[in-house]
């Protein structure tokens, strides 16, 4: 508490029709008018706010339920995937990637960890910090709900083509913990790729506890595997990635291991 959170990181601007046509024109032209109406509801969510403040109210309570609702919008949105996604962390924690197989459980865990790749404070401040041209201010303001689009966009498209994907557990017996970052997904297959450019691989590594981490990956990376036992060394290179991708803070069960990292 009070170290790995932002007090209202995710509050949420007040967003007009304009704002949200903006969206979906920018980031939804390329899919299907079903598709694009099914962003219609979390649109909705995101225009409450502007319509709320709009409304003049006397009440202390309702005043103070009208600022909630921006301040906790997106966190109670994530909130929602993370519960869905909790059950399947403890799945794999237990070694069991069956739930993949399942329409359900594979929806699920592809949104969950697309979440938590895109709803980072980095990938927040590389969104902004990549904003340029005349729709530059539009992109900052409506910055909250693009990182939302992008992680459903990019989870329905994984979902997709789930028959392409795998999930490979990871053991690690080394005695040298897993690091973990405020960053804790990552595309270790991209980690030379300039920030703005465009992606060619893609391969999401996900630490989920000091020993164990899983990533998600097309069926042909790793061969036939979706087991593995890392040695010291690979732990030492995986936590090297997590190290150089992490934005402002990272994480260890072992006080020892923090003072040795250089970064």
């Amino acid at each position: 508490m009070n170290i790995g959170q932002q007090s209202y990181f995710y509050k949420v601007n007040k967003l007009s029709a304009e704002d949200i046509e903006f969206v979906r024109q920018v980031f939804l032209s390329d899919v299907s008018k079903f598709v694009s109406s099914v962003y219609s509801r979390l649109f909705s969510l995101f225009s409450m706010v502007e319509q709320l403040d709009e409304h003049q109210v006397t009440d202390e309570k309702l005043e103070i339920l009208k600022k909630n609702y921006a301040n906790n919008l997106e966190e109670e949105l994530q909130s929602e995937i993370e519960s869905q996604g909790d059950k399947y962390l403890n799945e794999l924690l237990n070694g069991d990637t069956q739930f993949f197989t399942e329409e359900e459980g594979s929806a699920h865990f592809i949104n969950y960890i697309c979440m938590q790749f895109l709803r980072t404070k980095k990938q927040h401040d590389n969104l902004i910090n990549m904003a340029t041209g005349p729709d530059k201010d539009k992109i900052i303001k409506c910055a909250n709900l693009i990182r939302i689009v992008f992680s459903t966009k990019l989870a329905a498209n994984i979902y997709g083509d789930r028959d392409k994907f795998k999930l490979v557990l990871v053991s690690n017996d080394s005695g040298i913990p897993f690091l973990t970052c405020d960053q804790p997904v990552v595309n270790f297959l991209a980690l030379n790729t300039p920030i703005g450019e465009q992606v060619e691989e893609f391969g999401l590594y996900y630490p989920i506890s000091p020993n164990k981490a899983v990533f998600l990956v097309e069926k042909g990376v790793f061969g036939s595997v979706t087991a593995m036992k890392f040695n010291e060394e690979s732990v030492k290179e995986f936590n090297n990635i997590m190290v150089q991708n992490s934005h402002e803070q990272i994480y260890s069960v072992s006080e020892e291991q923090l003072q040795s990292i250089s970064i």
